[in-house]
């Protein structure tokens, strides 16, 4: 129901609920206004993106491997367990970084490509493994400048399974276990 113009609201309720347009949330993001954001919170989330980008082409490089594999193939449910894995990852990633203010990235790491060019499966999974190493490494070096509890918590967790992934990719091609990374 409309008003006229020029005419009195029917109630103080009428009032506050008719608006024209629906709020701004610009002001919920650091940089918005032009106002500076610290250099320091800009490769935070930079540095949360490159493992954005990484889970998403694990998940990717783990979702195609998997399709390779005959549907018996006992390596077929590891890898579906290490892909959904990376999914999730890459899903919890992108809405911290929300969180946090960030813009997320919507790229995927060239470790897709660099897998595929790689040829067999063994070979593939111990290049994988580097990679999963390699996200390891990362979230150990951006854990320190993370103050916010859930994203730590995020981190910590994503950072154990990474470890446990590595273990089980491991123990599935025959390679002894290394030492945690």
């Amino acid at each position: 129901m409309s008003r006229k113009p020029g005419r009195q609201a029917d109630s103080p309720a009428d009032a506050e609920t008719r608006y024209a347009s629906p709020p701004c949330y610009a002001g919920d993001f650091p940089g918005h206004f032009g106002e500076e954001v610290p250099i320091a919170e800009i490769l935070r989330i930079e540095r949360l993106n490159a493992l954005l980008e990484a889970e998403r082409a694990g998940a990717k490089v783990l979702a195609i491997l998997r399709d390779e594999l005959d549907v018996r193939s006992p390596l077929r449910g590891l890898l579906e367990r290490l892909q959904k894995d990376e999914g999730g990852n890459a899903v919890v990633l992108y809405k911290t970084i929300r969180r946090l203010g960030g813009v997320a990235s919507h790229e995927t790491g060239a470790f897709v490509h660099k897998t595929l060019a790689i040829d067999g499966l063994e070979a593939r999974l111990r290049f994988l493994n580097k990679g999963q190493a390699w996200v390891v490494r990362k979230i150990d070096e951006v854990l320190p400048d993370i103050e916010d509890a859930e994203a730590r918590t995020m981190l910590e967790t994503m950072r154990s399974s990474h470890v446990d992934n590595i273990a089980a990719c491991e123990a599935a091609i025959g390679e002894p276990p290394a030492s945690e990374p």
